[in-house]
């Protein structure tokens, strides 16, 4: 396994632990849904600027 892949995996994982503990906290069914579009919003812009500083694109 290359180091890359890991590192890439760990981050995944973080981003991923990271948006259903904040949608899993009890709230309004309406604050649920926007927390939850910006959360998407975030890992996926994360999630871009990480495959291109790896080099993934």
């Amino acid at each position: 396994m290359k180091d890359q892949d890991f590192l890439y995996g760990m981050a995944m994982g973080a981003v991923v632990g990271t948006v259903v503990g904040a949608t899993m906290m009890p709230r309004r069914k309406s604050q649920v849904k926007r927390a939850a579009d910006k959360a998407m919003k975030t890992v996926g812009e994360v999630m871009e600027n990480l495959s291109e500083e790896m080099g993934l694109r």
